[in-house]
Order: C-alpha cells, then structure tokens, then sequence
C-alpha cells in the first residue's frame, strides 16, 4: 500500500475512534433510586437513619417506592418527606408504615400544574430502631417515577445493608 492510502486509514480511525468517545462519554447517566449509605450500622437499642435516594433524573413529578427489612432486628420509627421534590413546590406525600410485616410503602406528587424536577437529591428520610442483632437487606422495590406528563422514567434500583 501506499503512504497516503495508510495515513487516510489512520485518520479515519482517529476520527473515529474521537467520535465514539465522544458519545459514549455523552450519554446521560441512567436515573437510580437507591438507599443512601448503602450500609448502616448501629448497636441494639439504637435509631439510625437512611436515605432514599434519586439520581440523574430529569422532569420527575411523582414517585411511589417501598422498602422491606428484617422484623426481628429493626422496626421504622418514621418516614419523612426528603427535599427534592417539596424544595420545588408543594407535595402531597403518604407514608404507610407497617413495622408487623416488615414494609413501608411511600408515594409523593407534586401540586398542581408545574414542570417535575431535575437532578439528584433526598425522596425520604426512614429512621429505624434497632432492636436485635443481626443484618438484613434494606430490600426497595416496586419503585415508580412518574414525569408531569404521567409517563413512567426508566430507572434502577440499589437495595442497603444494615447489620450490628
């Protein structure tokens, strides 16, 4: 081959490669929901607290989540609405907490006609109260995300961790 036929070959290669990196390195992050830390420690008697989490979300308008644990090492004290969606308007938000099975089941909306929120940020804050030792899966599932034009957002999911 010849000299100019092998440096237009490399050229393209270098484009090509410059471009593949480019989109890959584009593409947005996928939106996770998650428990924040992914593993909490405490000793018996103890409350802890942890985060339900939400990242790289764009246009999220309402969410509905739960979580389960083990009811012979923890029960839930409480549940309380995280920042991002109340930060940006008002909110409906409904906790049911059923310490007997060992779930919560949590939704919130926003109100009236907005635009949903984007970014990352808190959906709930769960305090639990440690009452035996052992570990258990902070286990979320059925989880929702719904944008303002009700269409449900592609996400995933990363359960927790808790031992003594």
């Amino acid at each position: 081959m010849n000299k100019k036929i092998i440096t237009v070959i490399c050229l393209l290669a270098i484009v090509a490669i410059t471009l593949a990196y480019l989109i890959v390195n584009r593409l947005p992050s996928p939106v996770a929901v998650f428990v924040d830390p992914p593993t909490a420690t405490a000793t018996v008697g103890q409350n802890f607290t942890v985060n339900i989490s939400i990242s790289n979300v764009v246009d999220l308008y309402g969410w509905r989540l739960k979580l389960r644990w083990d009811t012979i090492i923890l029960d839930v004290v409480d549940v309380a609405e995280g920042g991002f969606l109340k930060n940006n308007g008002n909110t409906f938000f409904f906790p049911r907490i059923n310490n007997t099975e060992g779930y919560i089941d949590v939704e919130c909306i926003l109100l009236g006609n907005i635009n949903g929120v984007n970014g990352s940020g808190t959906l709930a804050t769960i305090q639990f109260h440690v009452k035996q030792n052992g570990s258990c899966v902070l286990d979320l599932y059925d989880t929702m995300l719904l944008d303002s034009l009700e269409q449900l957002i592609t996400h995933t999911v990363n359960d927790g961790h808790f031992s003594t």
